[in-house]
Protein backbone atom coordinates (compact mmCIF):
# COMPACT_ATOMS: atom_id res chain seq x y z
CA UNK A 1 0.00 0.00 0.00
CA UNK A 2 1.51 3.47 -0.98
CA UNK A 3 0.95 6.02 1.59
CA UNK A 4 -0.25 9.63 0.28
CA UNK A 5 -0.47 13.51 1.86
CA UNK A 6 -3.93 12.43 3.31
CA UNK A 7 -3.68 9.68 5.16
CA UNK A 8 -1.07 11.29 7.72
CA UNK A 9 -1.57 11.23 11.40
CA UNK A 10 -1.77 13.75 14.38
CA UNK A 11 0.83 12.26 16.01
CA UNK A 12 3.23 11.78 12.28
CA UNK A 13 2.91 15.10 11.43
CA UNK A 14 3.31 16.56 15.23
CA UNK A 15 6.81 14.11 14.68
CA UNK A 16 7.59 15.61 11.40
CA UNK A 17 7.91 19.03 12.51
CA UNK A 18 9.87 17.98 15.87
CA UNK A 19 12.54 15.80 13.60
CA UNK A 20 12.81 19.32 11.57
CA UNK A 21 13.10 21.53 14.61
CA UNK A 22 15.82 18.93 16.36
CA UNK A 23 17.55 19.37 12.62
CA UNK A 24 17.27 23.56 12.74
CA UNK A 25 18.73 22.95 16.03
CA UNK A 26 21.60 21.39 15.57
CA UNK A 27 22.31 23.86 12.78
CA UNK A 28 21.40 20.98 10.11
CA UNK A 29 19.28 20.95 6.44
CA UNK A 30 15.91 19.61 6.56
CA UNK A 31 16.72 16.91 4.64
CA UNK A 32 17.90 14.56 6.81
CA UNK A 33 14.73 14.86 8.99
CA UNK A 34 12.43 14.09 5.92
CA UNK A 35 14.83 11.02 5.06
CA UNK A 36 14.35 9.53 8.38
CA UNK A 37 10.53 10.41 8.15
CA UNK A 38 10.50 9.03 4.56
CA UNK A 39 11.64 5.95 5.78
CA UNK A 40 10.40 5.63 9.01
CA UNK A 41 6.27 6.43 7.40
CA UNK A 42 7.42 4.54 3.90
CA UNK A 43 6.86 7.73 1.95
CA UNK A 44 9.21 9.14 -0.74
CA UNK A 45 11.61 12.12 0.44
CA UNK A 46 9.55 14.16 -1.94
CA UNK A 47 6.42 13.28 -0.56
CA UNK A 48 7.40 13.86 2.80
CA UNK A 49 9.05 17.31 1.96
CA UNK A 50 6.27 18.68 -0.15
CA UNK A 51 3.97 17.41 3.14
CA UNK A 52 5.84 19.42 5.27
CA UNK A 53 5.85 22.82 3.44
CA UNK A 54 2.22 22.18 2.51
CA UNK A 55 1.24 21.81 6.39
CA UNK A 56 4.13 24.89 7.39
CA UNK A 57 2.05 27.30 4.78
CA UNK A 58 -1.24 26.11 6.45
CA UNK A 59 0.36 26.47 10.25
CA UNK A 60 1.05 29.99 9.17
CA UNK A 61 -2.24 30.89 8.11
CA UNK A 62 -3.50 28.72 10.34
CA UNK A 63 -1.80 29.50 13.75
CA UNK A 64 -3.93 28.28 15.89
CA UNK A 65 -3.81 24.80 14.65
CA UNK A 66 -0.19 24.59 15.20
CA UNK A 67 -0.32 25.53 18.55
CA UNK A 68 -2.81 23.08 19.76
CA UNK A 69 -0.60 20.67 18.05
CA UNK A 70 2.32 22.05 20.06
CA UNK A 71 4.17 23.41 16.97
CA UNK A 72 5.91 26.52 17.81
CA UNK A 73 5.76 29.25 14.53
CA UNK A 74 9.76 29.23 14.18
CA UNK A 75 9.54 25.76 13.51
CA UNK A 76 7.38 26.22 10.96
CA UNK A 77 9.13 28.62 8.77
CA UNK A 78 10.50 27.79 5.50
CA UNK A 79 14.63 28.11 4.96
CA UNK A 80 15.31 31.09 3.31
CA UNK A 81 16.12 30.84 -0.59
CA UNK A 82 18.66 32.99 -2.00
CA UNK A 83 18.39 33.18 -5.21
CA UNK A 84 21.63 33.32 -7.78
CA UNK A 85 23.04 36.32 -9.17
CA UNK A 86 24.03 36.18 -12.47
CA UNK A 87 27.45 37.26 -12.02
CA UNK A 88 27.11 34.35 -9.70
CA UNK A 89 25.37 31.75 -12.27
CA UNK A 90 28.80 32.63 -15.29
CA UNK A 91 31.29 32.76 -12.35
CA UNK A 92 30.02 28.89 -11.26
CA UNK A 93 30.08 27.34 -14.46
CA UNK A 94 33.20 29.21 -15.69
CA UNK A 95 34.76 27.90 -12.30
CA UNK A 96 33.99 24.37 -12.92
CA UNK A 97 34.35 24.10 -16.82
CA UNK A 98 38.41 25.19 -15.84
CA UNK A 99 38.64 22.97 -13.18
CA UNK A 100 36.99 20.40 -15.20
CA UNK A 101 39.71 21.02 -18.09
CA UNK A 102 42.28 20.62 -15.18
CA UNK A 103 40.81 16.65 -15.14
CA UNK A 104 38.94 17.63 -11.92
CA UNK A 105 35.33 15.85 -11.00
CA UNK A 106 32.55 18.06 -11.03
CA UNK A 107 31.81 17.13 -7.11
CA UNK A 108 35.77 18.16 -6.48
CA UNK A 109 35.53 21.54 -8.31
CA UNK A 110 31.98 22.52 -6.40
CA UNK A 111 33.31 21.12 -3.03
CA UNK A 112 36.55 23.37 -3.24
CA UNK A 113 34.72 26.51 -4.47
CA UNK A 114 32.27 26.41 -1.45
CA UNK A 115 35.30 26.59 0.50
CA UNK A 116 34.39 22.61 2.20
CA UNK A 117 30.72 24.03 2.95
CA UNK A 118 28.19 21.05 2.43
CA UNK A 119 24.85 23.41 2.20
CA UNK A 120 26.46 25.77 -0.16
CA UNK A 121 28.09 22.75 -2.32
CA UNK A 122 24.84 21.05 -2.78
CA UNK A 123 23.17 24.94 -3.78
CA UNK A 124 25.98 25.33 -6.11
CA UNK A 125 25.72 21.64 -7.61
CA UNK A 126 21.81 21.64 -8.25
CA UNK A 127 22.52 25.27 -9.54
CA UNK A 128 25.52 23.89 -11.85
CA UNK A 129 22.93 21.30 -13.22
CA UNK A 130 20.28 22.96 -14.01
CA UNK A 131 22.51 25.26 -15.58
CA UNK A 132 23.62 22.60 -18.05
CA UNK A 133 20.46 21.39 -18.72
CA UNK A 134 18.22 24.30 -18.99
CA UNK A 135 20.52 27.35 -20.24
CA UNK A 136 22.90 25.30 -22.69
CA UNK A 137 23.37 29.29 -24.54
CA UNK A 138 24.94 30.57 -21.34
CA UNK A 139 26.91 27.80 -20.76
CA UNK A 140 28.10 27.94 -24.50
CA UNK A 141 28.97 31.22 -24.03
CA UNK A 142 31.06 31.00 -20.99
CA UNK A 143 32.93 28.56 -22.94
CA UNK A 144 33.13 30.99 -25.98
CA UNK A 145 34.75 33.69 -23.52
CA UNK A 146 36.52 31.42 -21.70
CA UNK A 147 38.40 29.80 -25.75
CA UNK A 148 38.59 33.78 -26.29
CA UNK A 149 40.87 34.70 -23.35
CA UNK A 150 43.32 30.97 -23.78
CA UNK A 151 41.76 29.48 -20.93
CA UNK A 152 41.83 25.08 -21.28
CA UNK A 153 38.55 24.11 -20.31
CA UNK A 154 36.14 20.90 -20.71
CA UNK A 155 32.60 20.79 -22.79
CA UNK A 156 30.22 19.50 -20.63
CA UNK A 157 28.64 18.92 -23.94
CA UNK A 158 30.82 17.45 -25.93
CA UNK A 159 31.44 13.69 -26.70
CA UNK A 160 35.41 12.83 -26.14
CA UNK A 161 37.46 10.02 -27.34
CA UNK A 162 37.93 7.61 -24.18
CA UNK A 163 40.92 5.25 -23.70
CA UNK A 164 39.74 1.56 -22.49
CA UNK A 165 40.98 2.19 -18.94
CA UNK A 166 38.76 4.87 -18.66
CA UNK A 167 35.98 3.03 -20.07
CA UNK A 168 36.15 0.17 -17.39
CA UNK A 169 36.45 2.74 -15.21
CA UNK A 170 33.41 4.29 -15.67
CA UNK A 171 31.82 1.18 -16.24
CA UNK A 172 32.81 -0.11 -12.81
CA UNK A 173 31.72 3.36 -11.14
CA UNK A 174 28.45 2.61 -12.24
CA UNK A 175 27.92 -0.64 -11.11
CA UNK A 176 25.87 -1.64 -7.71
CA UNK A 177 28.19 -3.35 -4.78
CA UNK A 178 26.75 -6.72 -5.45
CA UNK A 179 27.69 -6.63 -9.53
CA UNK A 180 30.85 -4.92 -8.95
CA UNK A 181 31.68 -8.45 -6.72
CA UNK A 182 30.71 -10.11 -9.25
CA UNK A 183 32.75 -8.34 -12.05
CA UNK A 184 36.20 -8.61 -10.10
CA UNK A 185 35.50 -12.22 -9.55
CA UNK A 186 34.97 -12.56 -13.45
CA UNK A 187 38.28 -10.90 -13.95
CA UNK A 188 39.96 -13.08 -11.65
CA UNK A 189 39.07 -16.03 -13.02
CA UNK A 190 40.27 -14.74 -16.48
CA UNK A 191 43.94 -14.31 -14.70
Amino acid sequence: MTNNNSNWTVEQTVELFELCAEARNRGESLSGAFKRMAEKTARSLNSVRNYYYGQAKTFELVPEVAQKLGIKKAEVERERFVPFEDKEVRELVEYVLIAKGRGESVRKAIYDLAKGDGKTALRYQNKYRSVLRSHRALVEQVMSDLTARGVAFRDPYGKTESDNFTRLTEYIAALDNNRVGKFLSLIEKLT
